[in-house]
Formats: structure tokens, sequence, C-alpha cells
């Protein structure tokens, strides 16, 4: 008979916990963004084809190439990384014809049957689409093997933070910000980039 007599008291408080747990959640949800998590119906075609944008730029990065490097970005498309701030398909496509003469450096340094890789990757994407506008937060990593003897090592790794535009049916990158953990002045913050402000256009 006891018991029975507790079971309201019981209800009462579960009922009074719920009641303050539920705005509580809310706010947190609201203050870490994700009422806007929206997945609309063509959310999964434009996922697939900004991923594949992703995996174009990274073979456009290994392998040098100048010219589809510069394809992946809108035509006053920014890039911020350590190198600096480049805008435009002329600058994207210096960037990376610089590198290549680099690289080459580099290979020809290294150990003649062992010519110097370098291999990206792109994993956990977060992506938000709003109609020909999406932002991606994403993580990257490096696979080296210069002047080790072909073994392989992970050279270093970071985020990305971009902004896309789908222009004439195609997604590309209006702006990419490239961090970089092996780089003092490219470290991620503290604060966590899936949740940051939206820059003002």
């Amino acid at each position: 008979m006891r018991l029975s007599k507790r079971v309201p008291g019981l209800a009462w408080a579960a009922i009074f916990g719920l009641a303050l747990a539920t705005p509580l959640a809310i706010a947190w949800a609201a203050q870490h963004g994700e009422e806007k998590i929206v997945y609309g119906p063509n959310y999964g075609n434009d996922r697939a084809e900004i991923e594949d944008l992703m995996s174009r730029y990274l073979y456009a990065f290994d392998w040098q190439d100048g010219d589809a490097y510069a394809a992946t970005f809108t035509e006053d498309g920014i890039l911020d990384f350590a190198g600096g701030v480049e805008q435009g398909h002329a600058e994207l496509k210096k960037v990376m014809d610089d590198m290549a003469v680099r690289e080459k450096a580099k290979a020809d340094a290294s150990f003649p049957y062992h010519r110097q890789r370098v291999r990206h990757y792109v994993t956990n994407l977060v992506l938000e689409i709003d109609g020909d506008t999406a932002r991606s937060t994403s993580y990257w990593w490096e696979f080296n093997n210069d002047a080790r003897a072909g073994r392989p090592y992970l050279g270093t790794y970071g985020h990305y933070e971009d902004e896309l535009k789908k222009v004439d049916g195609r997604w590309l990158f209006a702006r990419r910000k490239i961090y970089n953990e092996e780089n003092p002045n490219m470290r991620a913050t503290d604060a966590n980039p899936v949740y940051r402000p939206r820059r003002e256009s």
C-alpha cells in the first residue's frame, strides 16, 4: 500500500522533470544550431555531387594539376590556407603550379627507387545545404613517404571549412579554409567548427 501511495508523487516528479528538461534541451539545441538541420528531397544527390567535388579536389592537389584544381572553385573562389589567401582561377592555378615545382624538387632529392608521394584523404563530412548554397566541415589527413624508403607515414592532418555554390548545375567551392594541426598559425580553435557562425555576405 505504501508503494501505491508513492506512485503519484513519483509521477508528478517525472512530469515536472520532463517539463523542466524539455526547454533546456531545446535551448541547448538552439545554441548548437541543431534546430537548423533540414534534409531536403535533393540532399542525397547534392551530397553525392559535393563528395565527388571534394575527391576531385584532392586528386588535383596530389597530382599538382593546376587546371583541374582551379576548376573545383567558382570563378571568384577563395582559398584561405597556410600560404595566404588567394582568389580567382588564375591565382589558384598558380598555387598548384608552384607546388608542382616544389614537389618535383623534393621527389628528385628522395630515394631514386621510391619516389616521393603524397596522398590526401577526406572524411567526417558534415554538410548543410540551402538551395544552391551549402556549408561543409570535414576532416582531412595526409600520407607521405618522402625520403623514407617508400614507407608511408602520417604527414599532417586538419579540417576544412567550406562554402559552396551550385553554378550552372555543378557544385563548386566558393571559399575553402584549410586548418592544419601541424602549423601553429592554422590550428583549429577550441570551438566546435560544425556550429561556427555564418559569415556575413
